[in-house]
């Protein structure tokens, strides 16, 4: 009988406990977002920020989050544009990010060519890098932003004979410029 009854005051002083904590704090849900264009539409997880994880994938190091590929966009190519001179034609392309290595190479972007329609998973902030081909990898910079977003933001911004693609994660920020060829102006048929 003992037993019993300490079982029950233990069951009860956890109750007590947990609801004097109150319920547990809840994250902003991760949506599926898109930035449309004129010849091109982005579609972005909104993964809150982490400054805690993106200073772990800026430094130099071998902790989980610089052994793995961050697949942060899906871009869909209505009309051939590139990228440094780099074709990327029409379909779909997994933007991933890879974080510094263990030697110090610093942080690079990649334009990947992938069959699938859509690899991005509202809830799932690590998506697995889908296969496909590398179009376009080369060095990023990330520079201090004017304010925090609190969770990735990507944008399409129109500029002359083509866009620049702005992302911003937190206080970091960065741009690349994709253009038009000269045969594909968005504004043909």
């Amino acid at each position: 009988m003992i037993p019993f009854l300490a079982l029950v005051l233990l069951l009860q002083a956890a109750q007590a406990t947990d609801s004097a904590v109150g319920p547990p704090e809840t994250r902003p849900a991760i949506r599926l977002e898109r930035a449309q264009g004129l010849a091109a539409d982005v579609f972005y997880l909104t993964v809150p920020w982490g400054p805690n994880t993106f200073a772990s994938m800026e430094s130099p190091g071998d902790g989980y989050y610089n052994r793995r590929s961050w697949p942060f966009a899906r871009l869909e190519t209505r009309r051939p544009v590139t990228v440094d001179g780099v074709p990327v034609p029409i379909g779909n392309h997994a933007l991933v990010f890879h974080p510094n290595t263990p030697d110090d190479e610093g942080m690079s972007l990649e334009v990947r060519q992938i069959d699938a329609a859509e690899f991005l998973e509202e809830g799932n902030a690590m998506t697995r890098t889908p296969e496909g081909r590398t179009l376009w990898r080369a060095p990023v910079r990330f520079d201090t932003a004017a304010g925090t977003a609190p969770a990735l933001k990507v944008g399409m911004v129109p500029e002359e004979g083509g866009f620049r693609l702005e992302v911003q994660y937190g206080d970091r920020r960065t741009t690349k410029q994709f253009r038009y060829p000269a045969s594909e102006s968005p504004g043909q048929p």
